[in-house]
């Protein structure tokens, strides 16, 4: 709306405050469309958590549903310190027993020690190759292509590190420690296993520090092993069995076995059911309902204390699909199950609560458990989860009536702009009335004060 301007100087009346006293009563329709628009902003943003709390169900009950859910398996070791693992959901149930004998190792060899800083002192190559080393480690069998390395005369122990370590594909790695005799070049295969060893030879008699091949193993020269490499040996149930890694996979079909140490004894290992998934997956469902039943609860409520309806309170689609929901929680499938048969127990409140007697004992027949809930399009918390998706999806309840509230807000916003208009225009007039009376009370007043004069002048004479 306008500015009012001054207040009127030849009528002595306040302009500006007869204007804004008056437009105080042209605004009372403007007042109520802006507390209908709050309104509506409020239940738009009330159903917004309605949606919220729908798509938390959906999400919960999709989760349950899930055939990984049910099909999950528990791994669990006698002894976690001996050995972990994990079971996939194509596991069976099983129990058997495991021994490690020892772990896989890779090879590791030790150069002899040069004083610290000094170069090698001598050019040539360093091959490297990949392979399997006898039993009683003097024949080597390669495998693969063989990597020349460049040596430098000038190269330290540190130089030819760093050009093992940066060489692709080389399968070692490279490290110079210091000791009492001055500096030592430390090799390891990156891969455990007793197809993983390698082998080095040199191309020059004066590398022979690097050296650590059959030749030079056998003539006890060169880099001495500090480790030899082999594969990890078990027995499970008394079975022997043989690895490359300590990570095991797939010689019991669908179970991962992470070997931590020997043991002097069999370890017992039992492949369940993960029951303890399936139950936190019903404890995520529940409290997903639970939230979605108080918040609805909450906004469509009357609170008698202070007198105060909330937002939705009376509000037919969202007392609907509640009322529908706790129907879908209160009656049995086509089969007869229930909810609270299985233990999911409905509270005065409508709410759920889990009774772990009913629940453990339902969990002990996983198939009959399982078809309860999720079978077809009649399984329990199957219904909730296509009510839940229907309600939230592109023509559900929710998006309708979110959509027929925004659309109502923006007819509202018009109507306000519509009237700001006229108020603007209302406010002008009044001015524009005020002012040309102020300007004609101006004139009365000197036609006034002349005659007063002349009057007072002819009494004079």
């Amino acid at each position: 709306m306008s500015t009012i301007s001054s207040p009127g100087i030849g009528s002595g009346l306040d302009v500006n405050a007869i204007v804004s006293q008056m437009m105080k009563l042209e605004q009372r329709p403007l007042q109520l469309l802006q507390t209908k628009a709050s309104g509506i902003e409020t239940k738009i943003s009330s159903y917004g958590q309605v949606k919220s709390a729908m798509a938390a169900l959906y999400d919960a009950a999709k989760g349950l549903t899930n055939l990984d859910t049910w099909r999950g398996k528990q791994f669990a070791s006698g002894d976690e310190t001996i050995l972990k693992g994990s079971a996939s959901s194509s596991a069976q149930a099983a129990q058997f027993s495991l021994q490690v004998n020892h772990l896989a190792q890779s090879q590791s060899v030790a150069t002899s020690s040069l004083p610290s800083g000094s170069g090698i002192g001598t050019s040539g190559t360093l091959t490297l190759e990949r392979g399997k080393w006898s039993a009683d480690q003097s024949g080597f069998a390669g495998a693969g292509s063989a990597i020349d390395i460049t040596i430098d005369a000038g190269d330290k122990l540190t130089d030819i590190a760093k050009k093992i370590n940066d060489t692709k594909d080389a399968g070692v790695s490279a490290v110079v420690i210091k000791d009492a005799s001055g500096e030592r070049l430390l090799l390891r295969s990156n891969t455990t296993g007793e197809e993983n060893g390698f082998a080095l030879s040199v191309s020059d008699p004066g590398l022979n520090i690097l050296a650590h091949d059959p030749a030079s193993v056998a003539a006890d020269n060169g880099a001495s092993r500090t480790q030899a490499a082999k594969d990890a040996s078990f027995s499970i149930n008394s079975v022997e069995a043989r690895s490359a890694s300590n990570t095991v996979e797939d010689i019991v079909p669908g179970v991962t076995l992470n070997l931590l140490k020997p043991s002097d004894k069999p370890i017992d290992i039992t492949i369940s059911d993960d029951t303890k998934a399936i139950k936190d997956k019903i404890e995520a469902f529940k409290d997903a309902y639970n939230k979605l039943n108080s918040t609805i609860s909450g906004l469509t409520k009357y609170d008698q204390g202070s007198k105060k309806a909330q937002p939705l309170q009376g509000d037919n689609t969202v007392v609907g699909m509640l009322n529908s929901l706790r129907g879908l929680v209160g009656n049995p499938n086509s089969a007869g199950d229930y909810f609270s048969s299985l233990g999911l127990e409905v509270q005065r409140d409508g709410s759920l609560n889990i009774n772990s007697t009913k629940l453990d004992a339902a969990l002990k027949d996983l198939p009959k458990l399982e078809k309860a809930l999720t079978d077809g399009t009649d399984g329990l918390v199957t219904r909730i989860r296509e009510f839940a998706f229907k309600a939230n999806g592109v023509e559900g309840n929710i998006t309708s009536r979110t959509k027929a509230l925004q659309d109502s807000l923006k007819r509202n916003e018009s109507d306000q702009e519509r009237i700001n208009l006229l108020l603007d225009q209302r406010q002008k007039n009044m001015l524009k009335q005020y002012q040309s009376l102020d300007a004609n009370m101006s004139t009365m007043n000197s036609l006034s004060s002349f005659m007063n004069n002349q009057i007072g002048q002819w009494n004079k004479s």
